[in-house]
């Protein structure tokens, strides 16, 4: 997956259960966090997350910076990204789109993507979707992506 980050961008702390992250930098300085470890990497660096290990990324600069991410093994993440990209052609751009995606995910038997850090954070957010979700109705959407 090749994907960019604005200046001051973050992804927040988490983790993958069931797969390593494999990162390479294709644009801008990037500030990985790994296991609290604070690690700088430029265009043509790389990085591995090994699969359990708690971290973050931030784009400390002022341009646009660009990365190249591989997830091994792939585990459900083609689902993931198969899901919110039919979610998104309904709603563009919504941030909802992935809060359904993590209210499906387990619906769907799918294996965890990432699970925030501090782990009672996704204890908190699995009550919160949840109630969004069935509110909302949406297990409608569940046999439309079985």
């Amino acid at each position: 997956m090749d994907w960019t980050m604005e200046a001051g961008g973050m992804v927040p702390p988490h983790l993958h259960k069931y797969s390593d992250e494999h990162f390479t930098v294709t644009k801008g300085e990037v500030l990985f966090t790994v296991n609290g470890e604070k690690i700088t990497k430029n265009v043509g660096d790389t990085l591995l997350v090994p699969k359990g290990t708690p971290h973050s990324i931030k784009n400390p600069g002022k341009g646009q910076i660009g990365l190249t991410v591989k997830y091994s093994p792939c585990a459900d993440v083609h689902r993931m990204f198969q899901i919110v990209a039919a979610l998104d052609e309904t709603n563009p751009g919504s941030i909802m789109n992935m809060v359904k995606y993590f209210y499906l995910s387990p619906r769907l038997g799918l294996k965890d993507f990432s699970t925030p850090q501090p782990a009672f954070a996704m204890t908190i957010m699995s009550g919160i979707v949840t109630l969004i979700g069935k509110l909302s109705g949406w297990d409608k959407l569940i046999d439309k992506f079985k």
